[in-house]
């Protein structure tokens, strides 16, 4: 096929002109249903939330600081991939953590983030309350997104340090049957080839209003846009993506519900998506075009709901299976011709259960209970071998497949924690909430790090610990539509191994494990209702101390890697959401949101002895890759067309400052990374059961930088990145059955 550098209009025209004809030929709305319509958007729908673990409760009754989405604010920003919805969440953004094909963004809450890639996430993400989901954060048929700011330790646990993103499914319906279908086409910048997008689901009631199955899922076929100059290979980074969900609800009697839900994704990516800085077009000069990777994965949830009158009675269990393996390859790994060849794959099996108790109706005492236990069995290992250069006539020095390096094993993580929190009424205006959570945490690691045949490995065995972390917290509400809170509250990190020291790396054996690292957060914070509900100002303000945290460092010759506890680090800021539809025009609407952070290490740190100075990390450096300004904006305007044809119009913003690069890890390199703006809109119809949207992501066309590799020769300068995908536009085409 003729590569072409601008995207395919011709395309976009050929899918708009088979869609309208076959849109056009649907009954026109009645005046009737659209007035109705028009008085339905002059207040902001009430959206309500499961991640509090007390039920359905509304986003202004949660004295959190909490963002929630649901499905009618996803459909509005065009939300497939998860970095659609995190950008417009005051104080937190997304990293690309490096690895291949899609789904391998990390979230970054208040500014706090992994030290060292290969560290645990510092916010815990959950699916339909499982702790594992795969790596591909593609959503369909997903009805609430609840972003959490700040440690949520006492319900949430271990990794939920720095905040918590929950994920809830659509849930089946026993009372009606629907459908729907949906088309998506769209071209892309710099790529040869259209992608497209099969989505929908179908719910059908099996026993009216007892028992139903839901059936859901979507299929991509992504073209590529980075093309590899070594090769002369155009799109190198394909995506092919399928995954699915079946769920099924049982509820025998009005007390009880049963839900069973199967999740499963299968993804294939043909090399990662990165680019040399120096080359223009975003295009590679990785010596090999095709650099594969593949994940899958399968998730089975059960959760049983138990209306006791006087309390609720609930279990959520899961099981996790998921496999991933991809390839890359050492330029240069002995200083010349030959290359190292490294499979990295990363196996894992997990059992969670939570059992919880709750109040019933709210009474002067709100209280929840529960018990929480989770086993995680994985094997990380990366195999590296000796690889000639295509068309080196050249031997490999050690002979083809010579095994330079074995990293990793199997590992296993448990936790066992009690967990409660109790608000009592103090007045009809003030309450008082306490919690804590007990845990007892291990990680049994049995690792190995061969390199040219000498093995490495220390005893390594069993560590673990216990612990209490608590929150304290105050609600004031001087008026229905004011709330203000003012919160303690504490997060944690497991702890862990490092299999490889001692003398023949320069690594101290003092350095064989790392302890756990916590948060302790101070919020003052507010929700306010003003004009009848048509606008909602939210906002809060923080100090929070981070201590040992764990960070990725070198040995003194920078040749290894591995983890230990830092110095701590202090972080403060502000956050504040605005809402407004209906205020000047009926059908308008606005969201806003902006956060101010800013920390800063509290000493200097050179991790261990003989260390070079400068040190790693000052005092009064701050963790890296975090922004002081982000800011974001959404507007959206509905409309008739004729007076008869609902239409609608929207476009939104998000910005984040600069950045640097610089941590611990000498490899992070000392790179300053522009400010990121990128603009998405788009526009639509509605005729009865169908809907046409044409929508241009990356309006601009701008490629803000992600993960990023220092130029070996200048740390000062990026050689390798990473960035979200360049300017697409693209058709969708959705058809709705049933009610």
């Amino acid at each position: 096929m003729k590569k072409h550098s601008g995207v395919s209009y011709t395309h976009i025209a050929a899918l708009a002109a088979l869609g309208l004809p076959l849109a056009g030929r649907a009954e026109a709305q009645q005046a009737a249903s659209n007035e109705a319509n028009v008085a339905a958007t002059q207040t902001i729908a009430e959206v309500l939330v499961t991640a509090t673990k007390r039920g359905e409760v509304s986003v202004q009754d949660a004295s959190i600081s909490i963002t929630a989405f649901d499905a009618a604010k996803l459909e509005r920003l065009d939300v497939l991939d998860f970095d659609d919805v995190i950008v417009h969440v005051p104080g937190a953004n997304f990293l690309d953590n490096g690895g291949p094909g899609r789904g391998t963004e990390v979230a970054s809450i208040r500014g706090l983030s992994p030290v060292g890639d290969n560290t645990a996430s510092v916010v815990a993400q959950y699916l339909d309350g499982a702790p594992r989901f795969g790596g591909s954060y593609r959503l369909f048929d997903i009805t609430e997104v609840s972003v959490l700011r700040g440690p949520q330790g006492t319900l949430w646990g271990a990794q939920a340090i720095g905040g918590l993103i929950s994920f809830r499914s659509a849930r089946p319906d026993p009372t009606h049957f629907d459908a729907e279908i949906e088309l998506d086409s769209y071209a892309t910048e710099k790529a040869d080839d259209m992608s497209f997008r099969i989505g929908g689901h179908v719910n059908v009631p099996i026993a009216s209003d007892t028992f139903a199955v839901r059936l859901a899922g979507h299929t991509i076929d992504e073209a590529g846009y980075i093309d590899n100059a070594t090769a002369g290979v155009h799109d190198v980074n394909n995506v092919d993506e399928s995954a699915w969900r079946i769920s099924a609800l049982w509820r025998p009697t009005e007390d009880l519900t049963v839900t069973a839900l199967y999740h499963g994704g299968d993804l294939r990516a043909d090399a990662p998506s990165f680019f040399d800085i120096a080359l223009a077009d975003r295009q590679s000069s990785a010596v090999f075009a095709k650099i594969p990777a593949q994940q899958r994965y399968d998730l089975f949830v059960l959760n049983l709901e138990l209306d006791l009158g006087w309390g609720n009675l609930s279990y959520n269990g899961s099981r996790f299976d998921g496999e991933n393996e991809y390839l890359d390859y050492e330029r240069n790994a002995f200083g010349f011709i030959p290359l190292g060849r490294t499979v990295n794959t990363l196996d894992q099996r997990s059992w969670t259960h939570e059992l919880r108790l709750s109040s019933g109706p709210h009474g002067a005492l709100d209280w929840v209970v529960g018990v929480y236990y989770d086993d995680l069995d994985e094997i990380d290992t990366s195999i590296q071998r000796e690889t000639a250069l295509a068309g080196d006539p050249t031997s490999p020095t050690f002979g083809e497949g010579f095994e330079i390096m074995v990293l990793g094993g199997p590992q296993t993580m448990q936790e066992l924690a009690v967990f409660g929190e109790v608000e009592y009424a103090l007045t009809d205006r003030l309450s008082l909430l306490a919690g804590l959570r007990y845990f007892d945490w291990s990680v049994d690691n049995a690792q190995e790090f061969t390199y040219f045949g000498q093995n490495f490995q220390q005893a390594t065995g069993e560590v673990g610990g216990d612990d209490v972390f608590k929150k304290v917290q105050l609600n004031y509400r001087p008026t229905d539509d004011v709330l203000l809170y003012l919160t303690r509250s504490e997060g944690f990190r497991f702890g862990g191994f490092n299999p490889f020291v001692g003398p023949a790396l320069d690594i101290p054996e003092r350095f064989i494990r790392f302890d756990p690292d916590t948060l302790t957060n101070y919020e003052a914070g507010f929700k306010t209702s003003w004009s009848d509900g048509r606008v909602l100002l939210n906002g809060s303000v923080y100090f929070m101390e981070w201590e040992k945290i764990q960070a990725v460092v070198r040995n003194q010759p920078g040749t290894f890697a591995f983890t230990a506890n830092g110095p701590d680090l202090e972080a403060r800021g502000a956050e504040l959401e605005l809402i407004m539809q209906g205020l000047w025009l009926p059908q308008l609407y606005v969201a806003a949101s902006y956060a101010y952070t800013k920390n800063e290490f509290t000493s200097d740190a050179s991790i261990f002895e003989n260390v070079p100075q400068p040190p790693l990390v000052r005092k009064g450096d701050e963790l890296r890759r975090t922004p002081r300004n982000t800011w974001s904006l959404d507007v959206g305007y509905d409309f008739t067309i004729g007076g008869r044809l609902p239409a609608f119009v929207r476009a939104n913003y998000w910005h984040k400052d600069s950045t640097n690069t610089k941590g611990f890890n000498s490899g992070d390199g000392d790179i300053d990374v522009p400010a990121h703006d990128v603009v998405n809109a788009s526009v639509g119809v509605t005729l009865d059961a169908w809907r046409l949207k044409l929508y241009v992501d990356n309006l601009t066309d701008k490629t803000p930088l992600l993960q990023i590799f220092p130029n070996a020769t200048n740390p000062a300068e990026p050689a390798v990145a990473s960035s979200i995908r360049p300017r697409t536009i693209g058709l969708q085409v959705s058809r709705r059955f049933g009610t």
